[in-house]
């Protein structure tokens, strides 16, 4: 890990990432009353855009509210996905496994409403933790078509040891969650995606990567991004919503696209297209 960061140092984009996560910082700050609340449930019935109408949840972070998926959510709807719903849930006290039963019980009534078989789910860190929980331990691979993961810490996070909490205690490398999760991963028809970062400080790349072969994910790098600007980040929220495009068969977006760098503007050259084959690790 220190040779990584000793080898960005050098980087321009690595300054200007350090940056945009002290002001998405502020604005996390700024926008946390607005999603104290819990969140509408998407709309009952169908649709009028058929091809976006597999339901859509978001799963917030560690000390986090849904307020921050806002810029997620103005994508995915400007997309077309009309049901959108995120998660609220305490992430201090709760065990992973009880959150992850909260999140069981919310998913089967969104379908329920919607009338959907499947679900695409969104977590970013902690969140990421509690979406794989569901998948391999709560029957969510019945569930779920399409799984994200951003900034999750797959690998554990060494920082958690200085927060508080008990999920925060279950984040920890080598703490029993992890390892069941580690020895729980089976195939399934579950599509996993994870995005990492090479700057992220509190979840570094490789702990935010899945890994582990029976998940076959695609692992794609948010450059230059840290911990929460990846989850507010346009790049990364218009590269979520492409993947459950692709999900959902929308024509020309049938392949995984990498990230361009965050501080470029994104064009042909900077879009590498991933070989078919599940678990294929993508670099912007």
């Amino acid at each position: 890990m220190i040779d990584a960061i000793g080898g960005a140092l050098p980087r321009p984009g690595t300054y200007t990432g350090q940056v945009r996560e002290l002001l998405t910082m502020a604005t996390c700050a700024a926008r946390y009353p607005l999603g104290v609340l819990e969140g509408p449930l998407p709309a009952l019935g169908d649709v009028d855009d058929t091809v976006h109408d597999t339901p859509v949840v978001l799963i917030h972070g560690y000390g986090h509210n849904r307020s921050g998926w806002h810029m997620l959510e103005r994508h995915l709807r400007g997309a077309g996905f009309s049901r959108v719903a995120a998660f609220n849930y305490n992430s201090f006290w709760p065990s992973v496994p009880e959150v992850a039963e909260r999140l069981a019980h919310r998913i089967e009534v969104i379908r329920a409403v919607t009338g959907s078989d499947k679900v695409h789910v969104v977590g970013h860190s902690l969140g990421g933790i509690i979406l794989r929980w569901y998948v391999q331990e709560e029957g969510g691979d019945q569930a779920v078509h399409t799984a994200v993961t951003v900034a999750a810490p797959h690998e554990g996070a060494v920082v958690a040891r200085l927060c508080i909490g008990e999920t925060a205690k279950q984040l920890r490398p080598g703490s029993w969650v992890m390892r069941r999760l580690e020895r729980s991963a089976r195939p399934s028809d579950v599509r996993w995606v994870a995005f990492y970062s090479n700057l992220d400080v509190l979840v570094p790349g490789t702990s935010a990567m899945l890994r582990h072969p029976a998940l076959a994910a695609t692992n794609l790098l948010a450059k230059d991004h840290g911990h929460l600007s990846a989850m507010l980040s346009p790049r990364v929220a218009a590269a979520i919503t492409r993947q459950l495009e692709a999900a959902e068969g929308v024509e020309g977006l049938a392949t995984v696209s990498a990230l361009p760098p965050a501080d470029t503007a994104a064009g042909p050259e900077a879009t590498a297209l991933a070989p078919k084959r599940p678990g294929t690790v993508c670099f912007g």
